[in-house]
């Protein structure tokens, strides 16, 4: 179930933050196998049932005074009366309540949290490896931007990893202003441009540039780092075979050399240059409101969802936040910065 409260064998999932410059938690959304009511999170039947709302007035046949009635009844614990017209409802809805409550958090009701999705600042701590999946212009690369803002803001100098960043844009990602042209990250961030005209500019051919470019960087720089590709398959042709195996090489071995892995790309069917990445990262993430059906195609193939529920996921999801973080490690979840779903 989801809590709170953290124990010896609780799962962190994602922190809950507030405010636009609070750098640690208030809280984290933890997974345990441990049921004891103690435990349990507490939250206003409305707050729980507000996504399903529609779903269950529909069902039940409710109108809003029904349904309000119903939640004050659970919120107050009291059980319907012998003859009460609620009474079937109540009992089917406490039922849904208290599943809910141990496999969702919505915190929709308050407008200054968040759940964020943050690189740990401890270094010891294993980074995780990340695929972000969109077309152009669906920010990914903003994304993964402020995650290292917002990481190099709340990290010690003496505990920052560096950022090695792959991309044939290298030079003309706007984007990429506040890490590339930062003075003060100078040292810790590193571009690479795969694109074909660096490629020429070098005046090397493709196994020598990936050798003294890539290769011999990532070794001397590439301790406990953060390692983005961003969009490797659009550089350097002669550079693509290279790069898939030496990338795919990487997330087999990423958790025990401590870096933290990230591709963006723009489909996950992208054969050799996904495949891996689909079976050993530990988080993807899409962008549900300008790619739905591609998401339920994910949500199908991958976590073995049944039609309707993918669809109505993935909508409800793209009615909450632009994107949308799937959980593949245990615990497997879906979460955005206002819902999370245990799955």
């Amino acid at each position: 179930m989801l809590t709170l409260v953290k124990t010896k064998d609780a799962v962190a999932i994602v922190g809950i933050y507030r405010g636009k410059k609070n750098k640690n938690p208030d809280s984290t959304v933890y997974f345990t196998h441990d049921m004891d009511k103690d435990k349990q999170n507490v939250a206003a039947a409305a707050g729980v049932l507000h996504l399903h709302k529609s779903e269950l007035k529909k069902e039940f046949h409710l109108n809003d005074s029904d349904f309000r009635e119903v939640c004050r009844m659970i919120d107050a614990e009291e059980e319907p009366e012998q003859g009460d017209p609620l009474k079937s409802e109540y009992w089917q809805i406490l039922e849904r309540y208290d599943e809910l409550l141990q496999r969702e958090m919505y915190i929709g009701d308050d407008s200054e949290a968040r759940f964020e999705i943050n690189f740990p600042t401890n270094r010891e701590t294993w980074p995780g490896t990340m695929t972000c999946v969109g077309s152009s212009g669906s920010g990914k690369t903003y994304m993964i931007v402020q995650m290292l803002l917002r990481y190099y803001r709340a990290t010690p100098m003496h505990q920052r990893r560096a950022c090695i960043w792959i991309s044939p844009e290298l030079s003309i990602d706007r984007t990429l202003k506040p890490l590339r042209d930062n003075k003060r990250l100078a040292m810790w961030f590193h571009g690479i441009d795969i694109s074909e005209q660096n490629l020429r500019k070098k005046g090397l051919d493709a196994a020598s540039f990936f050798q003294k470019e890539i290769v011999d960087k990532l070794e001397s720089i590439g301790e406990d780092a953060l390692i983005v590709y961003d969009d490797f398959p659009d550089g350097s042709r002669s550079l693509y075979p290279f790069l898939e195996r030496h990338y795919n090489s990487q997330l087999r071995v990423a958790r025990h050399r401590n870096q933290g892995i990230i591709s963006l790309i723009h489909t996950y069917a992208h054969g050799k240059a996904s495949s891996q990445a689909l079976q050993s990262n530990k988080t993807v993430i899409f962008y549900p409101r300008s790619q739905q059906s591609r998401c339920v195609q994910f949500l199908r193939d991958y976590l073995q969802l049944p039609t309707q529920q993918a669809k109505s996921i993935v909508r409800r999801f793209a009615g909450l936040d632009r994107w949308m973080a799937i959980q593949m490690h245990s615990p497997v979840c879906i979460y955005n910065g206002k819902y999370l779903v245990l799955l």
